[in-house]
Formats: structure tokens, C-alpha cells, sequence
């Protein structure tokens, strides 16, 4: 019509139209390495550059500081906050000590060994989780995935066995052990309960009673190894710049716990799957540098060995968590998308990421 303007749609450049797509994916996974990375680069570097060698008492603090910034976001009503049930207290109980003692044995470890060799050991999950679910719910998986405990066992020992003494303790080593183990126990165990829990309270209501009744597990625990007492002893306890770097990095552990609940929403489970793998061996790697680790050959291969299992048993979890939702994959299908998240439909079958969202959530 005479006198009217018509508004041209701007047009992308192909290259950039994924970007504009999937905008959200693409930043959520970016911040979830990120932040993944850096929170357990700089937690090593606070043990031993900051010199703050006192793993529960850095535990405590990462819980408590983070229900603060918590406790803001309910102020300023960007949240509500929801209390768990009487009738789930107990559960809840049950995981918050495991949670509370693996993650004070994981961050003993981390202050013991080298970081390299404690990010390998902690690749072995799978193989805790399998056995427990094999032996306490007689959950058996496909030989695949037996299999590939192989590399996730054989790579860590390389590892260690090609470790100089000073990247490595025996306390250390049984620290990571009992950590891991217990972290496996915890997926098994919130596998039983995460749907239950999920009914009552969003992941930021979760986080702040987990983090809130952890510190009374941590403080006796602080309190018989004698870190409560020594920590007064801290020599750049005067120093504002090593507090506000601690600081930091208490904040990122709950800064974590979102960018994993924000990957899980908006991008597929595959995606979430493949950050996870990368994480896992750019921590390793970059660590190598930044803390000028000694790296043996027999070191490298145990690296690269367990990160092929982790990344194996990965794919193989994601195919029987997932795929086998979908009665049977007919040739011609589109598969899921790398980037996206939401329901993917084939034919007259939909198929809704969520099952495997909490798989995701609770395995790291």
C-alpha cells in the first residue's frame, strides 16, 4: 500500500544462524566449562599458592557462602524459597551426609595430589556407580558398559604409577578413594529419591538445605582433624586480597551447581554429556601447565586412557538412558540434537529429555 514502510527482517549470515538458534545453549555450556574449570583450578590454588590448606574448612565455607548469596536471591524475590517435607527429611539426611563426606575427602585429596592426578581418579565414578547399582539394586547393564570399567581402571593406576613423589601421598590417594566412592553412592541413592525431591523444591530451594545442614556434618569434622583450631594460624589471614580470592572461590561451587542446572535446560543431553568430557580433560591438561606438573609417559598414558573410558562410558550411559526410551531408531530418523534442549518428536513417539537431565545433574 502507497505511504506504508515494510520492515525488512534482518538478515544472518549462515555462520551465524546457530549462534542465533541456539543462543542459550551455546552460553550456557561456554559457562559451565568455564566455571567448571576455574573452580577446581583455583580450589588447588588456594591450597597451594594461597596456602590455605584446609580442605573441610574451604568445604564449610564454599556452603555457607553460597547459601548467603542464596538467601539474596530470595530478598530481591528473584526466588521462592520451598522447604523440604517432614515425611523426606530422612532421605534428605542420608544424602546430605554423603555429599558432606565426599566432598571434604575429594577436597583433602585435591590438597594432597597433584591436581592432574586427582581429576583422573575422580573420572572413576562410573565404575562406583555400576557396582552399586549392580550390587544394591541388581541393576545389570549391557557388556558394553562393563567393558569400559576396564580403561577407567587401568588408566587411573598408569596414572599413579607414573606420578613423581611429590604429586602423590598414600593419605591422599585413600582420600580420593573414599570421596569417590561415596559420590558414587550419592548418585545411586539420589537416583532412588531426585523425582521425590523434585515434586517439592526447585534446584535453588535443594541447594540451599543441602549446603545448610552439610555444615553441621563438616564442623565436628573440622573440629577433630584440628583445621577449626589451625586455621587461625593462616599466615595471610590479614590479607584481604587472599580472603576475597577465597571468597571467590567459595562462591563458585554453588555458581557450578547452576550452570549445570542451566545446561540441562536449554541444551540436549548430548551436549551436556560432551561438556562434561571436555571439562573433565581440559582441567586435567590445563592443570599440567599452570602448576608446571611433572608429566611422566607412563602419567600421559594413564591420562588419555581413563579420559577414552570416561568419554566411552559416557556415550554408552547416554544410549541407555536416553535412546532406549524410543522403542527402536528406524533408519532415515533425525538423531538428538548436539545443541537445543526440549522434546524431540519421531513419528507419533516424543521423547522428553528430563529422565536423563537428572542422570546428567547428579553425575557430576
Amino acid at each position: 500500500m502507497p505511504g506504508k514502510t515494510v520492515v525488512e527482517e534482518p538478515r544472518w549470515h549462515p555462520w551465524l544462524v546457530p549462534i542465533r538458534k541456539h543462543g542459550m545453549s551455546i552460553i550456557s555450556v561456554a559457562a559451565l566449562i568455564i566455571v567448571a574449570v576455574g573452580k577446581t583450578i583455583l580450589t588447588k590454588a588456594a591450597f597451594s599458592h594461597a596456602l590455605f590448606t584446609y580442605p573441610v574448612v574451604l568445604t564449610g565455607m564454599s556452603c555457607a557462602l553460597t547459601n548467603v548469596a542464596i538467601g539474596m536471591c530470595w530478598l530481591l524475590g528473584f526466588a521462592k524459597c520451598r522447604m523440604p517435607s517432614k515425611q523426606h527429611l530422612a532421605s534428605f539426611g542420608i544424602l546430605t551426609v554423603l555429599t558432606a563426606l565426599s566432598m571434604g575427602f575429594q577436597n583433602m585429596a585435591l590438597d594432597l595430589l597433584s591436581l592432574a592426578l586427582q581429576q583422573t581418579l575422580r573420572a572413576t565414578l562410573p565404575v562406583f556407580v555400576i557396582v552399586f547399582e549392580t550390587v544394591m539394586l541388581g541393576i545389570m547393564h549391557t557388556g558394553e558398559l562393563y567393558l569400559c570399567l576396564v580403561p577407567l581402571i587401568v588408566g587411573p593406576m598408569l596414572t599413579v604409577s607414573g606420578s613423581f613423589e611429590k604429586d602423590f601421598t598414600d593419605v591422599g590417594f585413600m582420600a580420593m578413594l573414599i570421596g569417590v566412592a561415596l559420590a558414587g553412592l550419592k548418585v545411586v541413592y539420589l537416583g532412588q529419591i531426585v523425582h521425590r525431591l523434585k515434586e517439592e523444591m526447585d534446584m535453588i530451594s535443594f541447594l540451599f538445605w543441602l549446603d545448610l545442614f552439610i555444615l553441621p556434618v563438616l564442623l565436628p569434622w573440622a573440629a577433630l582433624n584440628g583445621e577449626l583450631f589451625t586455621v587461625a594460624q593462616w599466615e595471610h589471614k590479614l590479607n584481604w586480597v587472599a580472603w576475597a580470592f577465597l571468597i571467590v572461590v567459595s562462591l563458585m561451587g554453588g555458581l557450578r551447581a547452576y550452570t549445570i542446572n542451566l545446561t540441562v535446560k536449554h541444551s540436549s543431553a548430548l551436549t551436556k554429556t560432551t561438556a562434561d568430557i571436555f571439562t573433565q580433560a581440559l582441567s586435567i591438561y590445563s592443570s599440567l601447565w599452570i602448576f608446571q606438573t611433572a608429566a611422566s609417559p607412563g602419567l600421559h598414558s594413564g591420562i588419555i586412557i581413563t579420559i577414552a573410558g570416561f568419554a566411552i562410558y559416557m556415550g554408552l550411559k547416554y544410549k541407555e538412558t536416553y535412546l532406549k526410551v524410543n522403542e527402536e531408531w528406524c533408519e532415515g530418523e533425525d538423531g538428538v540434537p548436539f545443541l537445543g534442549g526440549g522434546v524431540n518428536i519421531h513419528r507419533d513417539r516424543v521423547t522428553s529429555p528430563s529422565k536423563l537431565a537428572d542422570s546428567a545433574r547428579i553425575l557430576v
